[in-house]
């Protein structure tokens, strides 16, 4: 056996950039495509896909005549903080523009701002700059000549969620409102966003506002798991060179178990069969050996439990037993018909609405519509929510 054990190429918890990115044109060539029609992107895509992977990996190789940068913007707890964000990225584009040097440093002069760095960071002299308005100031003066600035912000959900969660309801509202307005304002045409976020948005704003109407214009390009022809393609990938090889009995029976082809699964999978061959010293697996890290995977909640917690954490407590409830069933009884669905409605007293949330569990990538019932759309899921709840009453 080699002495050199080299384990798969996988990643789990980080965001996976350079080598462990696994490449996905097919998605990337649709955003560009839409970009350069002049529209504004929703990644709309379940948890664990990879939108931010992909945000990450097309700011590494942007096209000519565009400025991309990225920024996870999970933390921020207030409107200010939002647009200053916001500036501080139109600023570091501008900096690597060299097309309007010489503005922007007049520019700079007239703001008193006296150092700026790569990454947009900046000093101000003594003025306390409007953000919002310097936003508003800054970009119908980019010329046409000029690059476009695309700004990739992932997490906008969550912050307008915990903005209205906090008694900050006028804050989200008047964010949404003005993203709105840049978008759809010609004077603001060299300003592009792409968003994302790892809880569903439209279920945040029809929280917030009552409807969804300031999305419409978004393009939605869906993120979808590995097409079944790619997933030997991304074994090979992640497993080129690897102590531990697949062969095609052992793949299939990997793929029967994983059922979701995002990498995520892979990974979590090809890193627990890759660790147990590890410790016994042996890089011959079996069938046997896949069940075994399948089983090991649906008891690390570590993996699963932030998919129960970010429920928790943006419905409320009616919505969430409702919610929780057509899961646990579905962990038990393998599958929901809409009458079953509409039956726990009543119950819950989300007989008019209801459609809305199994659209959102759906979107937010827990369930999937199979001949006119609802499954889970992973078994590591479905197993996690039936251990979670080990006892469901009818």
């Amino acid at each position: 056996m080699n002495t050199q054990w080299k384990s798969p190429n996988t990643i789990i918890g980080s965001v996976a950039t350079g080598n462990y990115y696994f490449d996905r044109p097919e998605i990337v060539n649709e955003i560009w495509r839409e970009l350069e029609k002049g529209n504004y992107i929703l990644i709309a895509a379940p948890r664990r896909v990879g939108k931010t992977s992909l945000m990450r990996h097309m700011t590494e190789a942007p096209k000519k005549g565009y400025k991309l940068i990225f920024e996870n913007i999970q933390g921020l707890k207030s409107e200010s903080d939002f647009y200053k964000v916001l500036y501080k990225l139109i600023l570091s584009c501008l900096t690597k523009n060299k097309q309007v040097k010489n503005w922007f440093d007049t520019y700079l002069k007239t703001r008193s701002i006296t150092e700026i760095d790569i990454n947009g960071s900046f000093k101000i002299s003594h003025l306390q700059l409007d953000y919002l308005d310097e936003i508003n100031n800054i970009i119908p003066k980019i010329e046409e000549s000029c690059d476009t600035i695309v700004l990739l912000i992932d997490e906008l959900p969550e912050v307008l969620h915990n903005l209205n969660k906090n008694k900050k309801k006028e804050e989200a509202i008047s964010i949404l409102k003005n993203l709105r307005r840049w978008r759809q304002g010609i004077e603001y045409h060299k300003l592009r966003f792409i968003l994302a976020g790892s809880i569903g948005i439209h279920y945040v704003v029809n929280a917030i506002e009552g409807r969804t109407s300031d999305l419409n214009d978004l393009i939605k390009v869906h993120c979808h798991p590995l097409e079944a022809e790619n997933t030997n393609n991304y074994i090979d990938w992640a497993t080129k060179n690897a102590t531990v090889q697949y062969n095609d009995e052992l793949r299939l029976h990997l793929l029967n178990r994983i059922q979701y082809f995002v990498p995520y699964f892979f990974n979590i999978m090809l890193d627990e069969i890759d660790k147990k061959a590890i410790k016994t010293k042996n890089p011959c697996i079996t069938i046997q050996s896949i069940d075994n890290a399948f089983d090991l995977v649906i008891k690390n909640n570590d993996h699963f439990a932030d998919w129960k917690k970010r429920l928790l954490d943006y419905l409320p407590k009616e919505d969430f037993r409702f919610v929780n409830e057509v899961l646990t069933y579905i962990a038990h009884k393998n599958e929901i018909t809409i009458q079953e669905i509409f039956n726990k409605a009543q119950k819950h007293d989300k007989s008019i609405d209801y459609m809305d949330f199994i659209n959102d569990l759906e979107q937010d990538g827990y369930i999937v519509e199979q001949n006119q019932k609802y499954i889970f759309i992973s078994p590591f899921l479905k197993e996690f929510w039936k251990r979670n709840n080990p006892i469901y009453n009818e």
